[in-house]
Parts: structure tokens; sequence; C-alpha cells
């Protein structure tokens, strides 16, 4: 029977992925209570006026809308290579702690809930939160 063979009932996974967009409270209704968020953070506040002009993301906004959906980790993608050294990730973490900036073939892992949090792995590898280098 099922119950000889299946665990109790879990809640699943949450992944939001946002493609280019400017804030917007849609995407915090989507993304609320996420696992992970993955949003485009193409500019910093000192481009704050050509994100909304193109209507694309700050690293700070896309933070506040993590933040506000109350997501567990927030992934920052399509930034401009202006930014180098950790910009992006340092103005977004102001805001909300929990962000990564993943490089080509990372890894972001999504455990079920009681096996812990989601974990950026560098080309694979684990790599603990608190020493995820910044900048390219």
């Amino acid at each position: 029977t099922p119950e000889q063979v299946l665990g109790e009932p879990r809640p699943g996974r949450k992944l939001a992925l946002t493609g280019d967009t400017a804030p917007s409270d849609r995407v915090v209704e989507a993304a609320y209570g996420a696992d992970l968020l993955v949003h485009e953070a193409t500019f910093c506040e000192d481009e704050a006026d050509r994100a909304r002009e193109t209507e694309h993301s700050t690293a700070l906004e896309a933070a506040r809308v993590a933040r506000d959906a109350d997501v567990r980790l927030l992934a920052l993608t399509h930034s401009s290579s202006r930014y180098g050294g950790g910009d992006v990730e340092r103005e977004a973490r102001a805001v909300f702690p929990e962000t990564v900036v993943p490089r080509d073939f990372d890894l972001i892992e999504i455990p079920f809930p009681e096996r812990g949090g989601p974990e950026l792995r560098k080309r694979g590898a684990r790599v603990p939160r608190a020493e995820v280098p910044s900048g390219p």
C-alpha cells in the first residue's frame, strides 16, 4: 500500500523566475514565499533613471521585491558588464542579505525545506553563503 512506501506529505519547492522587468507588485505576489527568486538587476542605483526608461530593475529594487515577497534566496542575473567587484551584490545585500550573483556554470541547489535552504554552488562546488566571493 502507499502508506508502506511513502512518507508524510510535505510542501514542495517554489522557484520564481523573472525576465527583463521593472519592479512590480505582480512579481511580489507571484514570488511570495518562494525558495528562490531569480530576478534581473541590469543596473545599480546610480543608473536608476535608465533602469526605469528601459523597464529594467536595479539591484536595490530587486532586493526590495525579494524582501517584500519573503523569499528564501535571491539570485540576481542580467547585470550590466559596467559593474564589477561585487557592486550589484553589495547593493542588494544592504536590503536583502540572502542574495547571490551566480555566474556561468554555477548551480543553485534547492533542497526540500526540512533539509535546509537554497545554496549556491560555484561551478558545481558547494560554497557556504558567508564565503561566496563577490565580483567577477
